[in-house]
């Protein structure tokens, strides 16, 4: 990768970032002194945060996590470097940073409008953050930060590539599942297990995968 797409990268997490910070100083003097920050699976509020932690906690979140998501690459053993791979690693750390900013803002906007459905619209963002991780996940190399990290897709670059591959494609049709059942109001039960399928599955697979070409001792 060159450097100058990697500095666009990074430069557009700064401006992420940035903008949550702007847009939580914007929100702030709107915003009641509890900020519903919690809502149970029938989509009631039943967690709260008091200023300034409830404006300010997810800002705090994605700025640190970002921060330490970017340097983590440049403490990897050898045989782990992402090299190559780094513009994809960077791609999916601005994603992320991209949906907590969303997340931020519709915890604002159902704080103040009581009628705006959150579940609905953060499952709706969840399988649509799905689809793009899994549009990325199979050009992930192996690494300890990113990406489905098991005892066997660690302890082989076949089993990691093999499963990277079959997790693209769960993670891509779980996120798509995900939206569509959301718009169609689904039981927020179904999504979950829907998404928490992404995770088991690969997770499984590599498993199988590892047996069939690497074996176990007897």
């Amino acid at each position: 990768m060159s450097k100058k797409k990697s500095h666009k990268i990074i430069f557009s997490l700064g401006l992420v970032i940035l903008i949550t910070w702007i847009v939580a100083f914007w929100y702030e003097p709107k915003l009641p002194e509890k900020i519903p920050t919690h809502w149970n699976i029938k989509g009631e509020v039943d967690g709260w945060t008091d200023k300034p932690w409830g404006v300010y906690m997810l800002p705090i979140i994605s700025s640190i996590t970002s921060l330490v998501l970017m340097l983590l690459p440049k403490i990897a053993p050898k045989g782990f470097k992402l090299d190559a791979a780094k513009s994809v690693y960077e791609i999916i750390v601005l994603v992320m940073a991209i949906f907590m900013l969303g997340v931020m803002v519709l915890t604002f906007e159902a704080t103040l409008d009581k009628t705006i459905d959150v579940n609905q619209w953060i499952m709706v963002g969840i399988g649509a953050l799905f689809v793009l991780i899994g549009n990325y996940l199979s050009k992930v190399p192996k690494n300890f930060f990113l990406g489905i990290r098991t005892p066997w897709t660690l302890a082989s670059d076949e089993v990691w590539y093999k499963t990277h591959r079959m997790g693209s494609w769960w993670f891509i049709i779980a996120g798509l599942v995900t939206v569509l059942g959301a718009f169609l109001q689904w039981p927020i039960l179904v999504l979950i297990i829907v998404l928490t399928s992404a995770g088991l599955i690969p997770l499984i697979y590599s498993l199988v995968m590892y047996k069939k070409i690497e074996g176990f001792d007897e």
